[in-house]
């Protein structure tokens, strides 16, 4: 039982930092209140990404989806992109879900949510969203 919670331990470490590591390579923020702050100097609304470590969902949506080039690029010339793990709870809690991965879409102006999708979302699917 002891080797079990070990391991279990040991591997949400490592899906709880695979998020930051595909935020360092895909130039997502981390941290809502960095990533209001530049939303609101660039004018550009935020697409707030809500994921866990236990999801195998979300890595896929970071993986097939988000990590897209063609994806990436319009969702950074549209919005100001931000992804959070939901177990960290360092989010306003108006963000909360128990659906995941959630992407919230959210006016700089007033940090109003005016769309979200739920679930996994393959890149074909995404795309009509960030236009």
């Amino acid at each position: 039982m002891k080797k079990l919670l070990t391991l279990l331990f040991f591997t949400t470490l490592l899906f709880g930092q695979s998020y930051k590591e595909f935020a360092a390579s895909s130039s997502y923020e981390t941290d809502y209140k960095v990533a209001i702050a530049k939303a609101k100097e660039e004018k550009k609304d935020l697409m707030f990404v809500l994921i866990t470590n236990y999801c195998p969902w979300c890595k896929k949506f970071e993986q097939r989806t988000l990590s897209n080039s063609d994806i990436n690029e319009k969702v950074h010339q549209k919005y100001v992109p931000l992804i959070m793990n939901r177990e960290e709870k360092n989010f306003p809690l108006k963000f909360d879900s128990s659906t995941i991965p959630v992407v919230y879409f959210v006016n700089y102006k007033d940090e109003n949510i005016y769309k979200t999708t739920r679930g996994f979302q393959t890149k074909e699917d995404f795309a009509p969203e960030i236009k």
